[in-house]
């Protein structure tokens, strides 16, 4: 699917892909799950190989600034929301007044930049020319990985009340999933960094000094994201061998019960069984009273064996 929006230094209008024109200030592209078709045509009309825009939807390309002769790849790291939250990759082509977005999946940070732009003035994002484009984009992406994690803040929290409750079964589970999506996102944060790195300092045409300052600015916002998801990856870590040593407690806690269970019945299980082997001459067998004593000893025994567990502090 593509989407073409043209910037004329006053408004922005939706066009196809044949109405690009370097007439406009800025044309903004962008390529969503693109059929063969689409990509051939894009292809045509833009000038860049189709294996080179076939390197934007391969979700496991690794985050980088190329400089080719006529235009500029940056490839980037962006959350993905699916069952699970993970992250894949993207591409940014930028060529003469063409910003070309392409992506596989749905990524929102992109979606909520096409509403910025219907929203707001657009002279507030595109008057100020293509590298604070760029930048946007990417602060947006910052945006949507500090949601995230300040989201997640609240949910360790809930998670660790449910551990010391013991309430939720399932909470491994659970810790070892968010651990799974932090340890994507530390990758995805640090080579998005390496990005910002050589946006900030490497002169680029297609920036200005004070876009550099911008990229800069969200360099730092990176490193804070990248201390902020170690520092909960460490409390999952923590709360997982919590509940390690939680679950350890509760089964010493039931072996303790069958172990008092065992003793209490032991001695009781043993005397009657002696009396039940068949032998003719035993002692008290033929006394009246001979079950109400070795009751009585059973008892006694029994008593005996609760008052040392309550004593230990077994029993409380």
């Amino acid at each position: 699917m593509l989407e073409v929006i043209g910037y004329n230094g006053k408004n922005i209008e939706k066009m196809n892909l044949d109405d690009l024109s370097k007439e406009y200030a800025l044309c903004w592209i962008d390529c969503y799950a693109p059929s063969d078709e689409e990509l051939r045509k894009l292809s045509d009309k833009i000038n860049i190989k189709v294996e080179e825009l076939m390197l934007g939807l391969d979700e496991q390309e690794v985050p980088r600034v190329e400089e080719e002769d006529d235009y500029y790849l940056i490839i980037f790291k962006a959350p993905l929301f699916e069952e699970d939250i993970t992250t894949t990759s993207f591409g940014i082509f930028i060529k003469d007044n063409v910003i070309l977005t392409v992506h596989t999946d749905k990524i929102k940070s992109i979606g909520r930049l096409c509403n910025l732009l219907k929203t707001k003035k657009p002279k507030m994002l595109l008057d100020r020319g293509i590298g604070f484009f760029i930048y946007t984009l990417l602060n947006q992406i910052t945006i949507s990985y500090s949601r995230i994690l300040l989201n997640l803040e609240d949910e360790l929290d809930e998670l660790e009340d449910s551990l010391l409750q013991g309430h939720n079964r399932n909470i491994t589970e659970e810790i070892l999933q968010l651990r799974k999506m932090l340890v994507y996102f530390h990758k995805a944060l640090v080579s998005n960094k390496d990005v910002l790195s050589v946006l900030k300092r490497k002169y680029i045409p297609i920036t200005t000094q004070e876009d550099r300052w911008h990229f800069e600015d969200l360099y730092y916002d990176i490193l804070q994201l990248i201390d902020m998801e170690t520092t909960y990856r460490e409390l999952l870590v923590s709360m997982m061998d919590m509940n390690l040593s939680l679950e350890n407690i509760r089964m010493n806690q039931i072996m303790k019960i069958l172990t008092m269970v065992t003793t209490l019945f032991a001695v009781p299980m043993w005397i009657t069984g002696i009396y039940g082997m068949n032998f003719k001459y035993m002692p008290l067998i033929d006394d009246p009273h001979g079950f109400w004593i070795v009751f009585g000893i059973s008892f006694v025994v029994i008593a005996i064996l609760f008052y040392v567990f309550i004593k230990e502090k077994w029993i409380r």
